[in-house]
């Protein structure tokens, strides 16, 4: 007879040799070789391999071999294991493995896509990555519920770079880029020490009301007492109420004899601070005091350190030659953004039923880059309370000394005596269209109709449209700079948290303390975060390593690292999930113990 392979042979036995008897079987994962799913030949040929296996399969009585089967496939083979995993099974041993009715396999042997009905919406538990189980430190209880958490997350987002960079390549990036800016840093430094400074040895008072720790804030030289009859003194002092800092206005000499004078004080505090505008500075009591060894009138408002007057900016200049070579002249785009903010403070003002009745190059401050706001309001109101005006002359008289701060900052002259003139030479640095504007507001007096905040602001509507463009271009540039500190706060904890439980001399007799298991890994992740050397033995100072692997540590990457001992003896691969939760569990055992007392 013929083989298979086509070959003369003697004849076949009645069995098969143990050589073919315990080959691996070839078994194919599909309905059939050569056939379509789902067709007549693919479902006899599912039928017999199913047959055959649950033959193969059931357990034998005899260890000798099988008799041959001339209409089994020549590949199959009894007695044979295969592997499959439990998920394809599901838990059912092969010897109960049993065809349905049509021949196929049981359906519960395969995972099927079972999709939510439209009509019952699957419910969506909202995740927080960062909360943690603070009875169960392993990384299996890191996440909330990470059965169900969808994605691990990416610790490379954390700090966006700025819009608009410039393209550069990564090796290009410099340590301030990951940082704000260092000028924004340095201003943002000197007005946290200009707020907490202070005098010692001081000569003032040590409280004034519940205000205590007082700075003068105006040197004798600029004492004035041309716009209130009074000599005025500034002072930063802290509330003892909130801790907050304010300023303290101080009017030296003045005494209340008039009832409407009280009546004023008391008002400051009910109608003023009902304004709430970002171009005021915002008044909060009025009281008097003779702490100061006189009668002084006190006015309470914000206080914005570093702040320098329009006067100090445009006016004034310690240089011996500035009368000579004084090049000092307001841009046009400056000289709008001043008139929208003062418009958008008068609008505020005026809509209250209360007038400004102060608007004077050396009462508005000039806080950060063109922001300004006005000052001191409210002042005349207690001291000219004694000879009242109407509310809308007052108004009108705001627009006149509006347009009179106008001509006077474009002309760098505060003192005006020739009008025309000053108009003059204000149109050879001006385009017409500001000109235009300030002589609206300096024809104010005598008074016209319709004379109001809201006619004027009709007239500069397309130069508002861009002064708020502006603002929200640099509130981009504030909130980029904000994110990049974003992730700032978080590295400091997690170095705080590695310094507080590494090397704690107390317990370094403690055998539930040594440094071993979790405590090693932390040990080893510090050096390698922070102790790092190159191929010359020489200490690495990679900032990108260091912030890179704090990011992943704090975001409990799945990312594994090898950490070596120092004596290169003994290797760990841990990922940073692992290392986050040891840290996480080994302060909470201190907590426990500082705790436990």
């Amino acid at each position: 007879s013929l083989a298979v392979n086509g070959n003369q042979t003697k004849p076949k036995a009645t069995g098969i040799s143990p050589k073919f008897a315990n080959a691996a079987p070839f078994r194919p994962k599909v309905a059939g070789v050569g056939s379509r799913p789902g067709t007549k030949d693919s479902m006899t040929f599912s039928k017999q391999h199913q047959l055959n296996y649950a033959a193969s399969t059931a357990p034998s009585s005899t260890s000798s071999t099988k008799g041959y089967n001339p209409n089994a496939p020549e590949w199959t083979a009894p007695d044979a294991q295969e592997y499959l995993p439990s998920s394809y099974n599901n838990g059912i041993p092969p010897g109960s493995f049993q065809p349905d009715q049509n021949g196929d396999s049981p359906s519960t042997l395969f995972d099927h896509y079972t999709p939510t009905p439209s009509n019952q919406p699957a419910a969506q538990s909202q995740i927080n990555p960062y909360a943690q189980d603070g009875s169960t430190m392993g990384s299996g209880a890191y996440f909330q519920s990470s059965a169900n958490y969808p994605q691990q997350l990416q610790h490379h987002l954390y700090a966006a770079l700025p819009p608009h960079r410039e393209v550069s390549q990564p090796n290009q990036r410099t340590a301030r880029d990951f940082f704000i800016p260092e000028n924004l840093r340095q201003n943002l430094a000197r007005k946290s020490e200009a707020s907490r400074m202070t005098i010692p040895n001081s000569t003032l008072p040590p409280t004034i009301a519940h205000y205590h720790s007082l700075v003068p804030l105006v040197n004798n030289s600029q004492k004035t007492n041309t716009l209130f009859g009074y000599q005025s003194h500034a002072y930063k002092a802290e509330s003892n109420l909130d801790g907050k800092f304010y300023c303290l206005r101080r009017l030296q000499g003045y005494r209340v004899n008039e009832a409407s004078s009280e009546h004023a004080i008391r008002n400051i505090q009910q109608n003023w601070k009902r304004v709430r505008n970002g171009n005021v500075v915002s008044v909060h009591l009025a009281f008097t005091n003779s702490g100061f060894g006189d009668s002084s009138l006190i006015f309470v408002t914000d206080f914005h350190p570093l702040a320098e007057t329009l006067a100090q900016k445009h006016f004034a200049s310690s240089h011996r030659y500035t009368n000579r070579y004084s090049t000092s002249h307001v841009p046009e785009e400056t000289m709008w953004s001043y008139i929208v903010q003062i418009a958008s403070a008068l609008k505020s003002i005026h809509s209250t039923g209360l007038a400004a009745r102060v608007i004077d190059a050396t009462k508005i401050l000039l806080t950060d880059e063109g922001r300004i706001r006005l000052n001191a309001c409210g002042i005349l109101d207690v001291i000219k309370a004694d000879a009242p005006q109407a509310l809308v002359d007052l108004q009108r008289l705001d627009l006149h000394l509006f347009g009179k701060l106008i001509l006077a900052l474009g002309t760098n002259n505060a003192s005006q005596h020739n009008q025309t003139e000053a108009l003059q030479s204000f149109s050879k640095s001006y385009s017409p269209r500001i000109r235009q504007v300030t002589s609206w507001l300096l024809e104010r007096i005598p008074p016209r109709p319709n004379d109001s905040i809201d006619s004027f602001l009709l007239q500069i509507t397309s130069e508002m449209a861009s002064t708020f463009d502006g603002t929200l271009h640099q509130n981009d540039a504030l909130m980029s700079n904000l994110g990049m500190e974003l992730e700032n706060a978080r590295m400091v904890r997690l170095n705080i948290k590695m310094s507080m439980v590494l090397e704690r001399p107390e317990y370094k007799d403690d055998p539930h303390w040594a440094a071993h298991g979790t405590r090693e890994c932390i040990r080893l992740f510090r050096d390698y975060v922070f102790h790092q050397v190159d191929a010359q033995g020489r200490p690495s100072t990679d900032l990108g390593h260091i912030l890179g692997c704090l990011n992943r540590l704090d975001a409990g990457s799945e990312e594994k690292i090898m950490l070596t001992t120092r004596d290169d003896e003994t290797v760990i691969v841990v990922s940073y999930k692992e290392i986050k939760a040891a840290l996480e569990g080994a302060f909470l055992d201190l907590y426990r113990r500082a705790t436990r007392g």
